[in-house]
Parts: structure tokens; sequence; C-alpha cells
């Protein structure tokens, strides 16, 4: 289990060693020498541990434009990788998601995925959960969420004031979370041993609360490939860093092995590109120095359409120059969609929405295949 993991850990630090000897200078360690090392173990050891991604961004990520969630670049990066590196026993759940999605109508429907809902129920970006992205519930409010697999974990917030949920499966006798106690992000109520199949979950706050959302698990959740949805629309970098102990809290909790990131296009309509590039940087060490040490993928985004372009203090270029830069600086991965995508377009056509800011299914295809191929690239 994590002896293995470990084991890996310490051949991959050898490896590099031995390179920085040979070539008369000192090692700069994993993160230069082998990038994705720690995502690259995490895999090789995913029958004994869990292998976890954290998708983090603004819309880009979030899957703004598709069609479906299940078309969204994350989750068909998901399918594939759970193919590439099949784990026995575990089929692979949805993984985290969000109480509700920051996407928009008419491009993406998806939103607010509660099959049922009575009271009265918020959707809030202010608690740093992942993606700050959760629901906030008043006394007596219901939510029922749809879901496959053979367990999960509900996550919620405690804060002064907050109350006690019941959350029931499919329609059984509830069971009471009790929230009293300190204040904290990212607090998780385990349900497992659940039949494989398609399930429900109906939570209900006793008194208000902060529901944030859901790790399902279909057969893996101590092994196998795991995604965690930490995207939201129309997200910044300081999005995430206004309260960047509660959000590292959070993510500490999800004990990311891989970080991909996708950044930049609503920060430029606020910062100069040197400002974007000291905020990227200082933002990617301090997920570098989670304790789970994961790898970082940076991903540049496509030049957005001239509605915000037209309203940058500089050109496009300089900003995705200045999120390069900073990427190398703090150890991680960097590969752009700008090289190979099309400025986004009002037209609706191609790889872009009708919205012509966000990319459709097709578009959505083509970021997974950037992604994978760029982890193949790096694999051992």
């Amino acid at each position: 289990m994590a002896s293995r993991r470990a084991s890996h850990m310490v051949a991959g630090l050898l490896v590099a060693l031995v390179a920085g000897l040979a070539t008369g200078c000192a090692s700069t360690g994993s993160g230069t020498d082998e990038p994705f090392a720690a995502w690259n173990t995490a895999v090789a050891d995913r029958s004994d541990a869990p292998a976890r991604w954290v998708a983090l961004g603004d819309s880009v990520t979030e899957g703004q434009g598709a069609s479906t969630r299940s078309t969204r670049w994350m989750d068909l990066t998901l399918d594939q990788l759970r193919k590439e590196h099949p784990t026995s026993g575990a089929r692979g759940g949805a993984g985290y998601l969000p109480a509700q999605f920051a996407v928009y109508e008419p491009d993406s429907t998806w939103g607010d995925w509660a099959t049922a809902r009575s009271g009265s129920s918020q959707f809030d970006k202010t608690v740093p959960d992942l993606g700050y992205r959760s629901v906030a519930m008043q006394a007596g409010a219901s939510r029922t969420y749809p879901f496959t697999g053979t367990g999960l974990d509900i996550w919620w917030t405690r804060y002064e004031g907050s109350g006690d949920f019941t959350y029931s499966i499919d329609g059984g006798a509830p069971r009471t979370a009790s929230t009293t106690g300190k204040a904290s992000t990212g607090t998780v109520t385990k349900v497992d041993d659940l039949r494989r199949g398609k399930h429900t979950v109906t939570v209900t706050a006793v008194a208000p609360f902060s529901l944030q959302g859901f790790t399902i698990y279909d057969g893996d959740r101590d092994k196998g490939i795991q995604r965690y949805d930490s995207a939201q629309s129309g997200a910044t970098i300081s999005t995430f860093t206004r309260d960047q102990a509660g959000f590292l809290t959070a993510m500490r909790r999800a004990a990311p092995d891989l970080v991909t990131i996708t950044l930049g296009g609503n920060d430029a309509q606020h910062v100069t590109p040197a400002e974007l590039g000291t905020q990227y940087r200082a933002f990617l060490e301090a997920l570098a120095a989670l304790p789970s040490k994961p790898s970082l993928l940076v991903i540049g985004e496509f030049t957005p359409a001239s509605s915000m372009t037209n309203t940058m203090s500089s050109p496009w270029s300089r900003y995705l120059a200045a999120t390069k830069q900073a990427a190398t600086k703090a150890g991680a991965v960097y590969v752009s969609m700008d090289d190979t995508f099309p400025k986004a377009t009002y037209s609706g056509k191609g790889i872009y929405s009708t919205d012509g800011i966000h990319p459709n299914d097709k578009g959505q295809q083509r970021i997974a295949k950037l992604v994978l191929s760029t982890l193949a690239a790096h694999d051992g």
C-alpha cells in the first residue's frame, strides 16, 4: 500500500540524483527532472491506493459549452485514463461533484443536477470548497441527487450557527449528521456498502448548513483513478486565493497526485501580464506545497473572443507568456491550447458553442486529446 508508493518515489528520486551527478550538476529535484513523478507513481500504484486528479480552473475546466456533464473534457479524459490504466474491481465512480455547477444555459443546462428540491436553498460561491460552489440550505430544505456506485462522501461546511442535516439513500430511513464542533470546510460524511447500481441521496437540513458536494465511488474508494472537480465558470486566481487557507484545507482533503489548471482568461480583464504571472506563480507554489506534493499541469487557454481581448491591457500572447513563465518557475508542466485552437468567435460553429466563447462538445474532445497526449509524453 503506502510502502509500495514510497518505493516508487524513492526510485524516482534516485534516478534524478544519478542524472544530476552524471551531468556534473546538483539535482534540481523531481519537479524538474520528472515533473509528473507524483502522478506516474500514483497511477502505477493504483491497485493499492487511489491516484487522485484535481481539475481546477475556470469555465474552460468546468465545461461551459458542453451539452452534458459526460461530454466535458475532464470526463472524457477520466474515461480514457481508466481505459488505459484499468484497476481490477474498480469500475470507477464520478468522483467529486459540487452540489451545483456554475455553468449556464442555453449551451449547458446541467448546472443544478438535483432531481428534486423543496424548501429554501441558494447557490453559494463564498464557501472555500473545491471550486467554491456550494448550496446554502435553510432549515427544512431538501435536495435529492442521483448517482451510480457503491458509496459516496457527503462534503459539507461546519460554521458558527450551522445545524444538523439528515441524509437518506434510496428513500430509506434518514440518518443524522451532526455539524456541531469547530468551524471547518471540507468535512465529510461517509456512506458505504451499497449494492452497485443506480441510487439517490436525499439531503435535508434540520437547521441551516452548507452542502458542498459529493464524491461518488464505484468500487474505487481505496484504489483506481479518481477525479475531483474544482472549477468554476467565471473564476480567476483570486477566486481560489481570497480564502486560500480554507481552499487548501479542501485540497488537502482531496490529497491530489495531479492538479490541472486553466486560469487566466478572466484574470486578464483586471490585471496586467506581469501581475498575472506573479499571482499565478504564487498560487502554483501553494499547490505544489500540499502534503501530497502533486504534479502540476498548467493549460494555457486559447485566444478569447474580441469582447474579452478588447478590454485587456496587453495582447493575449503576453498573458500566455506570463503564464508559461510562472509555470516553469513553479516546476509545472505547461501546454497551450492556443497553439492548435482557432481564436474564439461568435459564429457558434466549429469547436465553439453558441456563446462564441466556450468549447462545444467537439472542442471538449480536442482539449481531452491535448491533456491525454501531454500526460502520455511524460509517462515514466
